[in-house]
């Protein structure tokens, strides 16, 4: 009898940036930009940039949401010269996904409610975490 393969989350986004054209990498950080996966888990980045990018987007949202009528931001995509940055909120944790810039952002951004599920047990745990704490 064969066992079932067990994916983690890490696996799973590892493979989700492998199969997805254009998609260069994920990162999942807390709100004050600490990395908690990142895929592929090669993926060079710079923490520091991370953690600034990450804290513009926390800022962002707390600021739009200040804005009447418009609700709570729930992502911000950001065109630079060389990709998009599509960051997600995702309450306790921010999605942060870089994409080719010929890549088709609208079905990468389709995705995000997928990814938003697979993280739905990890950002539990930091959300226990960060309320005893």
């Amino acid at each position: 009898m064969a066992l079932p393969t067990i994916v983690t989350v890490q696996t799973a986004l590892s493979h989700l940036c492998k199969q997805t054209t254009g998609m260069r990498s994920i990162a999942v950080t807390d709100r004050d930009g600490v990395v908690v996966l990142r895929a592929p888990e090669t993926a060079a980045e710079d923490p520091i940039a991370s953690s600034v990018l990450t804290t513009i987007f926390s800022m962002a949202a707390v600021q739009s949401e200040k804005v009447k009528g418009l609700g709570s931001m729930n992502t911000i995509l950001n065109t630079y010269s060389e990709c998009y940055l599509l960051q997600v909120n995702m309450d306790v944790l921010v999605i942060s996904i870089i994409v080719d810039k010929d890549a088709n952002i609208g079905s990468i951004m389709a995705l995000t409610p997928s990814i938003k599920e697979l993280l739905q047990p990890t950002q539990l745990a930091i959300k226990r975490e960060t309320e005893i704490a």
